[in-house]
């Protein structure tokens, strides 16, 4: 049956590649017994996606699988490296890209409370700057045992200068879980069509300009940033804070009772349009930091080096390796707030040459080093980081400017899709806020600045969430 449905798939397919002048510039359909390293790379890490999801992911078969033509990706409740679930991430940032043209999935939703797969696009060059400057595109979100799907726009500036328009929750009138449906979009220079069962449910014009109002205007034309190179993204997560006040509710009792914990993927198809000079891959665009001078280049060897001597550090300094969300959050926070930590990584500072997280770690050391009172909470950023011991590194050359005497460190903060980060200050313990109360928050929870947090662990000071402890 299963072969009969894929066969009026693909005449279908071809009907409308026809009648569109659309062609087919890149696919997988999941055939062979291992995922196919030539077009996707899996994401390691336990970095909660910057959303304080509750997952490792990892390169595991147990949790990537590809088999009988379909992807599958298993959440799975079992403790790994300090978190309770381990998943799977997987994208094509190294391998392909595209501008414009119609990216279909196949899939098959998993059934389960707090579980929340996604099929998404992220830029492959921070071209307008960090995220969400550069844009984001989510096709298909969903949030676990809800029968919703919801596509998104992220964009404006960067954090916490982002916003984000979408659909909102849209009901289907067939069980997401229950089979395969087909999860679209359908990207002009000019719109950005969202789509199920290739029936069109909401439409963005790019017809207009993306900047929020807030901060500076990284955009120079309308259609900015969604005119660049997108790759594609997919992963089942656990929690976070797509779950809004709910976020860290799980327990190990209703985990095992999920019905299915599978996202399964049985196509993923990019096409364009036939007038379209296709280059699945073309070479990286400048990075938004300024034209490196002859003082501040900088050799690898040296930005490896400076690395390895950082006291508090991301867990690899392959940027790949690491939340590229939580990167961008973290350092737009920290260079805004703190930029004295942030001198020698940017302008002609003395590591702009050196990769995202590298550059992020040596800011993070910094003040890390500053704040070493307050324990390893400060250096975690929302987990993209952590303190290494001083038999291990030896804290590079701190820069002479200390901030003024601070009781607080950067909470978690919600990033990619759906969710819009609250801003982080600094703030005298005087101006911590009562709780307020608010329709989308949770049991035992409040809000702060839209954002809801556990009262047992969080408060609201200066209009920012802030850890109890410093409080």
């Amino acid at each position: 049956m299963r072969s009969f449905i894929i066969a009026i798939a693909l005449c279908t397919l071809a009907v409308f590649a026809q009648q569109t002048s659309y062609q087919l510039v890149w696919s997988d359909e999941f055939n062979g017994n291992s995922l196919d390293l030539s077009k996707w790379q899996y994401e390691v890490n336990c970095d909660g996606g910057g959303n304080a999801e509750l997952q490792c992911y990892t390169n595991s078969p147990k949790n990537v699988a590809v088999s009988n033509g379909t992807l599958t990706i298993t959440a799975i409740p079992e403790n790994i490296n300090g978190k309770q679930y381990s998943s799977g991430r997987i994208n094509t940032k190294a391998s392909a890209a595209w501008k414009y043209g119609r990216i279909d999935f196949s899939a098959k939703l998993p059934n389960g409370i707090y579980l929340w797969p996604a099929l998404w696009m992220m830029p492959r060059d921070e071209t307008y700057g960090w995220w969400a400057a550069s844009g984001e595109i989510d096709i298909m979100e969903n949030r676990g045992t809800q029968n919703t799907q919801e596509s998104t726009l992220h964009y404006g500036g960067a954090w916490p200068n982002n916003v984000y328009q979408g659909s909102g929750p849209q009901r289907m009138s067939f069980d997401m879980t229950a089979d395969f449906h087909q999860y679209s979009a359908i990207w002009t220079p000019t719109s950005i069509q969202f789509l199920v069962d290739n029936n069109v449910y909401y439409t963005q014009t790019l017809q207009k300009n993306f900047w929020s109002g807030a901060g500076s205007n990284p955009y120079t034309a309308n259609g900015q940033p969604f005119d660049q190179y997108f790759f594609i993204i997919i992963n089942l997560a656990v929690g976070g804070y797509f779950f809004g006040g709910d976020a860290n509710s799980l327990t190990n009792a209703q985990a095992r009772a999920w019905a299915t914990t599978t996202l399964q993927v049985d196509y993923v198809r990019v096409y364009q349009l036939q007038t379209t000079n296709v280059n699945n891959n073309p070479a990286p665009v400048a990075s938004p930091n300024p034209a490196t001078t002859a003082s501040s280049t900088t050799s690898s060897s040296l930005c490896t080096s400076m690395w390895n001597t950082l006291s508090c550090r991301t867990g690899s300094d392959n940027p790949s390796q690491v939340d590229v969300n939580g990167v961008a959050n973290s350092r737009a926070w920290l260079c805004s707030t703190y930029p004295q930590f942030c001198t020698e990584i940017n302008g002609n500072g003395k590591y702009v040459s050196c990769n995202s997280v590298q550059q992020l770690s040596y800011a993070m050391s910094l003040y890390y080093n500053n704040f070493i009172s307050q324990g390893p909470n400060a250096c975690s950023f929302g987990g993209i980081a952590k303190p290494v011991s001083a038999a291990a590194a030896t804290p590079s050359s701190q820069n002479s400017a200390t901030p003024s005497s601070q009781n607080n460190t950067p909470a978690s903060s919600t990033t990619n899709q759906g969710q819009t980060p609250a801003s982080t200050k600094s703030s005298s313990s005087s101006n911590i806020a009562p709780c307020a109360r608010a329709s989308y928050c949770g049991a035992n929870t409040c809000a702060c600045n839209g954002a809801c947090y556990d009262i047992t662990q969080y408060c609201c000071k200066s209009n920012s969430l802030t850890q109890i402890q410093f409080c």
